[in-house]
């Protein structure tokens, strides 16, 4: 949000100008959580005047509260201002073949709860789509949080999603095709995004996790399913059709037949369930077990040659290990650095996340932000209203 840094306006748009001013002054407290009138003046870049009537109005319309301090000796006590994050929530979803996971928080993007439910690829759609219904309501309850509090939702999940909220494409769940999600979480939020779950990866380790400090990254996806999703000049790339980044059709990669490597690895079991195979091969290569380290080298050979078509094309500082081999990185991380190095000897620094499981879910609670923030904050909304319980 630009600051207007005059106080009378310019060819006399004093509506246009407080619009920009308000809008200044919220960015400026709400990135901050609390600040005091001087610090608002400096961090938006207006006249105390200015700020002193936009702070009135903003906490009229209920955006702000204004914190009074106690008052300690001689003087007038410095006022603060904070952003009013509790006035809703939102809800982050992760949709997947094995699992659904949600976040839910405040409009400042704090976590409050966090709920997980496991399914099954052969959970069928109805059922899958109750289970997240029920891992969303018991996230509010976790939180405290009325069901009518939730202003939006923004889901994750596999596969490719067209700009309506609809699965398009998807390998990893049968009868998921053609399933709407914005059209059925419309049931608990009137606003509701959905996006493929690499590329929500992607922007939760840009705004929250180890990319935070990069323009330019490539997220590689690793876990019982493979992905890629890309940030460049800051911006989440999603293409023309959703799909970029999406070489999962490209029978030249191995990356989905690459977790057999992981999967028939000698040093695990043969009673070990296949959906807990992957992690028990790492354990052993973190054991320092032969061939575990061997099924390891393996896997990370293809995930390098995966990562390595997007390196080739955008040339980024960074490539991030997400998804819930992240978890493994320290027996993956390396071997994989060895790889795409040895195809890149110039090529990016390799890192792994520290979100954790709910990496997709978080990138979702970024999503629902980023759309309310369209909806209530554009410049093109004109003033700012007042924000009461269902402001949306």
């Amino acid at each position: 949000m630009a600051a207007a840094r005059g106080n009378s306006a310019d060819g006399g748009d004093l509506s246009r100008l407080r619009q920009l001013n308000e809008r200044a002054v919220l960015a400026a407290v709400r990135a901050a959580g609390e600040l005091r009138v001087a610090q608002i003046v400096e961090r938006s870049g207006l006249g105390r005047t200015a700020v002193e009537d936009v702070l009135a109005s903003l906490v009229a319309r209920r955006w702000l509260v204004e914190e009074r301090p106690a008052v300690r000796g001689r003087g007038r006590p410095a006022r603060s201002y904070r952003f009013r994050a509790e006035a809703g929530y939102v809800v982050g979803l992760d949709i997947g073949a094995y699992s659904i996971r949600a976040v839910l928080a405040d409009l400042g993007g704090r976590v409050l709860a966090t709920e997980h439910r496991r399914v099954s690829p052969d959970t069928r759609r109805t059922a899958r789509l109750a289970a997240a219904d029920r891992t969303v309501a018991d996230c509010a309850c976790g939180a405290g949080v009325a069901a009518s509090r939730i202003w939006a939702v923004g889901a994750g999940t596999t596969g490719l999603v067209d700009s309506q909220g609809v699965v398009v494409r998807v390998n990893a769940i049968p009868d998921w095709a053609g399933v709407d999600l914005a059209a059925h979480f419309r049931r608990a939020a009137r606003l509701v995004v959905v996006d493929n779950d690499s590329q929500l990866a992607a922007l939760a380790e840009h705004r929250r996790g180890v990319a935070t400090d990069v323009s330019d990254l490539v997220l590689l996806h690793a876990g019982r399913r493979t992905g890629l999703a890309l940030v460049l000049d800051g911006t989440l790339r999603r293409g023309f059709h959703g799909a970029a980044a999406d070489l999962s059709t490209l029978p030249t990669l191995h990356w989905e037949p690459a977790i057999e490597y992981l999967h028939r690895c000698r040093a695990v079991p043969p009673d070990v369930p296949l959906a807990d195979r992957a992690e028990r091969a790492f354990a052993a290569a973190r054991e320092g077990r032969r061939t575990a380290l061997t099924a390891v080298r393996r896997y990370a050979r293809e995930m390098a040659v995966a990562a390595a078509t997007a390196v080739g094309v955008v040339d980024p500082q960074l490539v991030v290990l997400g998804g819930a081999f992240s978890q493994a990185s320290d027996v993956l991380l390396e071997p994989l650095t060895e790889e795409l190095t040895r195809l890149f000897p110039q090529g990016p620094e390799v890192r792994a996340s520290t979100l954790g499981p709910e990496c997709v879910a978080l990138g979702s609670v970024c999503l629902a932000l980023d759309a309310l923030d369209e909806r209530l904050l554009a410049t093109a909304r004109g003033a700012l209203p007042v924000l009461a319980v269902r402001s949306i």
